[in-house]
């Protein structure tokens, strides 16, 4: 009878490492099940409090065009981000940005502006290897990306026979995007790209701040970016004429989910 009961003992004895052991073989295979997995994407919505500088000639009148962050904040008014990225684990991706901004503003002789501009971006983009040898290039991301930005703009004055127009075009960009992390959960983050061969003469935008991704499925980024642009069609001196040369700029915040 003694028999038995040593071997219920030592079964009772094993049955707390089989646990621990399951545990471990579970999270063991969680992490490689992430680690395999083909596809990760991303979803960041942000708010943004903005600023719209430069200048709008529509028809005849040319003003400077001037939009501070408390007209972004109206409640009636919007600004902000929508950013949708998916990685491959062949480190190529993609990644989808619409920006709005409205607001009401001042234009040249305390005229008021009517001011709204809707940006959307599709871009192609593939993630280096380390930058250099040794465990420190662990620290540094790198990527190039391309693709087309487009823009729907329209902007009206409350003057004497209220000028309204609106525009959209599309320009092929190009950029960089270069994360360095600084310690564990934080990480500093740059972007800047340059656009042409569509329709504005030129535009760019250069992004800069700071994320913090201490958890598994989120990341909290705090940025500041500026977009800027020089567009032009009709004839100068004609009612037709449009011209928006201005630069957006502002601070960013939002929280990044993965899935």
């Amino acid at each position: 009878m003694t028999m038995p009961v040593v071997q219920s003992r030592a079964r009772r004895a094993q049955r707390p490492a089989l646990a621990a052991l399951v545990i471990v073989a579970s999270g063991l295979a969680a992490e490689r099940a992430e680690a395999e997995r083909i596809w990760q994407f991303q979803l960041t919505p942000m708010v943004q409090a903005g600023s719209v500088e430069g200048v709008t000639e529509l028809g005849l009148l040319g003003r400077d065009l001037s939009i501070d962050p408390g007209d972004m904040l109206d409640p009636l008014r919007a600004g902000g981000v929508l950013e949708f990225e998916a990685r491959h684990r062949s480190r190529l991706g993609f990644r989808l940005r619409y920006t709005v901004q409205d607001a009401d503003g001042r234009g040249g002789g305390g005229v008021v502006v009517d001011y709204d501009q809707n940006i959307g971006e599709a871009v192609v983009t593939y993630r280096l290897g380390r930058i250099g040898p040794g465990a420190a290039s662990d620290r540094d991301r790198l990527e190039v990306f391309g693709g087309v930005r487009h823009w729907d703009v329209d902007v009206q004055e409350a003057a004497p026979g209220s000028l309204r127009r609106s525009a959209d075009w599309s320009d092929a960009i190009v950029g960089l995007r270069w994360q360095r992390r600084l310690r564990p959960g934080l990480s500093l983050l740059l972007e800047g790209d340059i656009g042409g061969l569509g329709g504005s003469d030129h535009s760019w935008s250069a992004t800069g701040g700071v994320v913090f991704d201490r958890w598994q499925r989120a990341s909290v980024y705090v940025m500041y970016r500026a977009l800027g642009v020089d567009y032009e069609e009709g004839q100068r001196g004609t009612a037709g004429y449009f011209r928006h040369d201005t630069v957006s700029h502002g601070l960013l915040a939002g929280v990044g989910i993965r899935f």
